[in-house]
């Protein structure tokens, strides 16, 4: 198995490398560790020459010495018996850097912290950590705590879940943790505005049939992927719920005290990225804990 771990020296970044050495993956084990450091003004947070201080190559150099020390530091927690791990620094944006990375050396899995050192933090995930995210063939696992507890699965029935699903049956980690399948139903209901008074209580029934036949539907579907789940030796619950899938999912790892949620993505690709869908997207913002998003690729 490839992981590719990008790091940066923040905390975060460090509870991602402890994650990956704690854990048993698939053998044999190759482990990429990749940090990046701009260039020239840049690191500075300015391309405006003004902006640069008169010491800025001791600067830059000591950034460069201090990342060669973070990568050095990585490599010596993660080794291991029948562990191949090597580190790389990248000179360039971080975000770049690692996404260019990240195609290149085609890893199976990408390890990132959720949050680095950039001095605005306006949601629970990095700009860096999104951007992987975002443009991501393999799974991406984005890491807050670890390393073990709970997983909460969210079943959709789509072929992301699906592709998630393998993810859990054949990797030794998830082996004696709980699995928590739940599947969300989710249908809005009628809004009263534009619905003539005498036809509001005949939107109600509808929606009230619908509710109770995607019920049925999701109930179905966590039914069977806890049954598959259990013939292969985990231990499994399950839940059905009902409202906004992001609010539904987070709550239920709150519930769970849960220290990973795996989902699938249901990204879609465009000529210059690929985008996350918006539950995924949603979930990574908001998680309490570690999250494993999957992106179905098609065959």
């Amino acid at each position: 198995m490839r992981i590719l771990l990008a790091t940066d020296g923040s905390a975060t970044a460090d509870r991602a490398r402890d994650l990956v050495a704690a854990i048993e993956w698939p053998r044999p084990i190759e482990i990429r560790v990749v940090g990046a450091i701009e260039h020239g003004p840049a690191l500075f947070g300015s391309p405006w020459i003004p902006a640069v201080p008169p010491d800025a190559a001791d600067i830059e150099d000591e950034a460069v010495d201090h990342m060669r020390e973070v990568l050095g530091r990585a490599a010596a927690v993660l080794a291991g018996p029948g562990r191949t791990v090597d580190v790389d620094l990248l000179r360039g944006s971080p975000t770049l850097a690692v996404v260019d990375e990240m195609h290149d050396w085609a890893p199976d899995l990408v390890v990132v912290g959720s949050r680095g050192h950039s001095p605005v933090q306006t949601t629970l995930v990095g700009s860096t950590s999104s951007a992987i995210v975002d443009h991501a063939a393999c799974p991406v696992l984005v890491v807050r705590h670890g390393p073990s507890g709970t997983v909460v699965f969210a079943e959709d029935g789509s072929p992301a879940a699906r592709d998630a699903e393998a993810l859990l049956l054949t990797w030794p980690l998830f082996r004696g943790e709980l699995v928590d399948v739940v599947s969300v139903v989710d249908i809005a209901a009628p809004w009263r505005t534009g619905i003539a008074p005498t036809m509001f209580g005949n939107a109600m029934d509808v929606y009230a049939d619908m509710i109770t036949s995607a019920g049925e539907v999701h109930e179905r579907l966590a039914v069977t992927t806890t049954a598959r789940l259990r013939a292969a030796g985990l231990r499994v619950e399950m839940q059905l719920r009902e409202g906004d899938p992001v609010t539904e999912i987070v709550a239920a790892a709150r519930e769970d005290e849960a220290a990973l949620i795996v989902i699938g993505s249901r990204g879609h690709t465009g000529l210059a990225r690929a985008v996350l869908g918006g539950v995924a997207h949603g979930v990574l913002t908001h998680a309490p804990c570690s999250v494993l998003i999957v992106r179905h690729r098609a065959t």
